[in-house]
């Protein structure tokens, strides 16, 4: 699995759709910008959120943030 900044992953316990975001220290977070504000999930490595977005999100292929 390739990790590519801008997709958009579904939580699979909230239902909520998240958009995977690199920073500039090639560090990876999701987040989310819904009627209850701003989230993200902490930073991680590369390889730390292939294992987060495989254990907890589905791809999702809707541009719609929820």
């Amino acid at each position: 699995m390739r990790l590519k900044n801008g997709d958009y992953y579904t939580n699979v316990h909230s239902n909520k759709q998240y958009k995977l975001n690199e920073d500039n220290n090639s560090n990876w977070y999701l987040s989310v910008d819904d009627k209850e504000g701003y989230q993200e999930t902490e930073r991680l490595s590369g390889r730390d959120m292939i294992r987060l977005v495989n254990a907890d999100y589905t791809k999702s292929y809707s541009t719609s943030v929820r």
